[in-house]
C-alpha cells in the first residue's frame, strides 16, 4: 500500500510539471491536435464521395460520418510519440539523467502521455456532449455494457499501442536512428488499423491480418465498437485479444530494457 501511495505522489508531480509544459506551449498543442484531426475528416469527404449519396456495403452516409468521428476520437487518446522521445534521450545521452533519478523513466514518460490524453479527452467529449443535441449522427448507444466495453476497449488500445512504440523506442539501444523502423510500423497501422477504412470494407487478406497484428485492436476495434458494428461475444474475445497482446507487450519491455541498459553507455547528457 505504501509503494502504492508513493507511485501517485510520482505521477501527481510529474503530471503536475507535464501540464506546465502543455500550457506554456499551447500553440504547439492545438496544432498538433489540429493535425491529428485532418486526416479522418479528409478520409471522410473521399468515403463520402464515393459512396454518391447511398451505400457501401454495410455503411451509409451517416455510418461513415460516425464511423471516422470515432477514428478521431480514439486516435487522439491512443497516440504515443514516446518511439521518438526514447530514441532521442538514448542517442543523445540524455537518458542518464532520468535514470539517477529515483523514479523510473518509465513513470516519466507514462505522466506525459497521460496529461495530453487527458486534456485532448475532455476536449474531445464535451465537443461531442455540444453535438449530441443537434445531431443525431453522434448518438451512440449509452447502455452500460456498451459504454463499459467501449471503455474497457479504449484502454486497452491506449495500453498496448503505448507499449507497442515504448518498445520501438528502446531499439535505439541498438541501432542509432529508429525512425526508419517506426515510419515502416506506421505505413502498416494506416492500413491494417482501420483508419484508411472500416474494416468491414477492405479485403479479406487485410481483415484476416487482424490474428497475428495489433494493429486493428489499437483502433478499430474500440471504433466498432462505439459505432455498434461488433457486439456481443465478438466485442468480449476482442478484448481478450487485446489483453493477450498488452501482457505480450509488457514482456516485450522488460526484456528490452533490461538488456538495452547494459549495452546503454552515454557520455553527457
Amino acid at each position: 500500500m505504501r509503494k502504492l501511495t508513493t507511485l501517485w505522489r510520482v505521477y501527481i508531480r510529474w503530471m503536475k510539471i507535464h501540464w506546465a509544459i502543455l500550457l506554456e506551449y499551447r500553440g504547439d498543442t492545438f496544432f498538433y491536435m489540429l493535425g491529428g484531426f485532418i486526416s479522418p475528416i479528409v478520409t471522410l469527404a473521399v468515403w463520402m464521395t464515393v459512396s454518391g449519396g447511398g451505400s457501401i456495403g454495410s455503411y451509409d452516409q451517416r455510418d461513415f460520418i460516425l464511423y471516422f468521428l470515432s477514428i478521431m476520437f480514439v486516435s487522439r487518446l491512443t497516440a504515443s510519440w514516446d518511439a521518438w522521445e526514447v530514441e532521442v534521450h538514448i542517442r543523445e545521452g540524455t537518458l542518464s539523467g532520468y535514470l539517477l533519478r529515483p523514479s523510473s523513466y518509465l513513470h516519466y514518460r507514462i505522466a506525459e502521455n497521460l496529461v495530453y490524453k487527458l486534456f485532448y479527452g475532455v476536449v474531445m467529449v464535451v465537443a461531442w456532449i455540444i453535438a449530441w443535441p443537434l445531431t443525431d449522427v453522434v448518438r451512440i448507444s449509452l447502455e452500460p455494457v456498451h459504454v463499459l466495453s467501449i471503455l474497457l476497449a479504449i484502454l486497452l488500445a491506449c495500453a498496448t499501442r503505448y507499449l507497442l512504440y515504448y518498445n520501438l523506442g528502446l531499439l535505439g539501444f541498438w541501432t542509432t536512428r529508429t525512425s526508419a523502423i517506426v515510419g515502416f510500423v506506421e505505413a502498416l497501422s494506416m492500413f491494417l488499423s482501420g483508419r484508411i477504412a472500416p474494416y468491414a470494407l477492405l479485403p479479406d487478406w487485410v481483415r484476416e491480418s487482424q490474428s497475428f497484428t495489433p494493429f486493428y485492436w489499437n483502433l478499430g476495434f474500440p471504433v466498432d465498437i462505439m459505432t455498434g458494428k461488433l457486439t456481443g461475444a465478438a466485442v468480449w474475445q476482442g478484448l481478450g485479444v487485446q489483453a493477450i497482446w498488452l501482457v505480450l507487450f509488457i514482456a516485450a519491455y522488460s526484456v528490452l530494457w533490461k538488456q538495452g541498459l547494459r549495452k546503454h553507455s552515454a557520455v553527457g547528457g
